[in-house]
């Protein structure tokens, strides 16, 4: 069985989301009483179910108001009490979501107001699962015997995991469109060649050779109604959490990471920009400013126009995009860092991957004499805020 394996927050159709975690004190703002002390930007109130306050439940909000689109979401204390703390000032769809619950119709509610709200009961067990993690979806999997060992699968899976969140239910359940399949297996190996990663998709499927049976049994088993174990509410500390998500890409790009400070010195770019990395799916940076919740893009271009896409055609249709080919990067950024001055610096194609004379066997170059270099698949590019300047960098070695 799989159980727990870690999954990486990813999000569909390319929207790139942005994840800031705040353990936040929430009880200190929380007074003793049932009454939530509310000031001018916040939002609080209690949660209620049908047998009384509810505990370790999510409640959310969530704007279109703001230059992108904005969510909060904090958790309820033991006596249902919660704190939606330094809201911007806009109008907020807010609603509860928790384990044993399905979504609360959502209410309409500003920065400054007092706001009590109603738990809805899951009306079965079928439909309080849609909420469960994807993790508890994915440890109903059960990996056969094979020439791989359970490390090797698993290792196999968490590639997938690089890009989607193996289990929630876009993954879980076959699509219709793959519904004419005369089997749950015929239909995953339908599904890993769609889209633009297609053929990296089904490389890593290939892999899993006759294991890879496991996901349509694992398909089959939740069709047939298979539900994971309810998880248990957020507890303790956990409670105190804040999380504050931006969707601040666009929806055919895809979100590699992101960076936001030197690493050496957490005290570079204190509340400045926050910058991403689309990988193969786009040549610019995105640029989040969490103070005002602007976003703004910097190209990354390439030195050589004869730099090849990052990412080819789909290898078959996808059932969001049909044949479209929605990446179209050539430079490929990735891994983005700041350093002491603040500068951003990528790991991003300049030119093709076949490297100059200078970089070869036989060149004078000192790089070249102590270790000559035919390839490098991606070289550097640095932007500089303060000038708003790109600096491409070739380099013999791939960064």
């Amino acid at each position: 069985m799989i159980r727990n394996v870690e999954s990486r927050k990813v999000v569909h159709a390319g929207a790139g989301v942005l994840a800031a975690l705040l353990l936040a004190g929430m009880s200190a703002c929380l007074q003793t009483s049932d009454a939530v002390v509310v000031d001018a930007d916040d939002i609080g109130g209690v949660v209620s179910g049908a047998n009384g306050p509810e505990a370790g439940v999510w409640v959310i909000a969530e704007t279109d108001a703001l230059p992108t689109k904005f969510i909060r979401i904090v958790v309820t204390d033991e006596q249902g009490r919660y704190l939606l703390p330094d809201m911007p000032d806009a109008s907020f769809d807010v609603f509860v979501r928790g384990y044993g619950l399905v979504d609360s119709q959502r209410v309409v509610a500003r920065p400054g107001q007092q706001l009590h709200l109603s738990a809805v009961a899951a009306p079965d067990a079928r439909a309080a699962a849609r909420v469960y993690p994807a993790n508890e979806w994915l440890s109903l999997a059960a990996i056969p015997e094979g020439p791989l060992d359970t490390q090797q699968v698993v290792s196999t899976i968490k590639a997938c995991m690089a890009c989607h969140q193996v289990g929630d239910e876009s993954t879980r359940r076959i699509p219709e469109s793959f519904e004419t399949f005369d089997s749950h297996l015929e239909a995953w190996d339908r599904r890993v060649q769609s889209g633009q990663m297609g053929a990296a998709m089904n490389a890593f499927w290939r892999r899993l050779g006759d294991q890879k049976a496991m996901f349509a049994d694992w398909s089959d088993r939740i069709a047939g109604g298979e539900l994971p174990p309810v998880p248990t509410r957020p507890e303790g500390i956990e409670r105190n959490i804040v999380i504050t998500q931006w969707d601040w890409a666009d929806p055919t790009t895809y979100l590699h990471d992101e960076a936001s400070t030197d690493k050496r010195d957490p005290t570079v770019n204190p509340y400045g920009p926050i910058y991403g990395a689309l990988e193969a799916s786009a040549d610019y940076t995105p640029v989040l400013n969490p103070a005002d919740h602007s976003i703004k893009q910097i190209p990354v271009p390439v030195r050589d126009p004869n730099t090849p896409l990052a990412a080819g055609g789909p290898m078959a249709p996808s059932i969001y995009w049909g044949d479209e080919a929605i990446w179209d990067s050539q430079a490929n950024v990735h891994n983005p860092m700041l350093d002491a001055r603040g500068r951003v610096w990528l790991t991003s194609r300049i030119r093709p991957a076949e490297n100059p004379d200078m970089c070869l066997e036989g060149s004078d170059h000192p790089s070249a004499k102590a270790f000559p270099t035919t390839r490098a698949g991606r070289h550097l590019a640095v932007y500089d805020p303060a000038t708003d300047d790109m600096t491409l960098i070739g380099t013999c070695f791939g960064s």
